[in-house]
């Protein structure tokens, strides 16, 4: 399964209610997203992709490129 920026971007908007989400938008400073927005967006992107994310690696999700390179790794 492949897995695109611009699909996760488009999660991440859709899931925190906004019209766009660049890749180097901070998701909890930028986009005003609490933590469990967060846990809402990983957890939805491991059941569209298949894959698991523990976490501990929250913390690590910065951007929606952090959080795509770690699905690309996850598949």
């Amino acid at each position: 399964m492949s897995v695109s920026l611009d699909e996760i971007c488009a999660v991440i908007a859709t899931l925190l209610g906004l019209r766009s989400v660049g890749e180097n938008d901070r998701i909890v400073e930028d986009l005003g997203a609490e933590s469990a927005d967060l846990v809402n967006i990983v957890t939805a992107l491991e059941a569209r992709y298949g894959v698991f994310i523990d976490d501990s690696e929250l913390e690590d999700l910065r951007t929606a490129a952090d959080v795509y390179r770690r699905i690309q790794r996850a598949i």
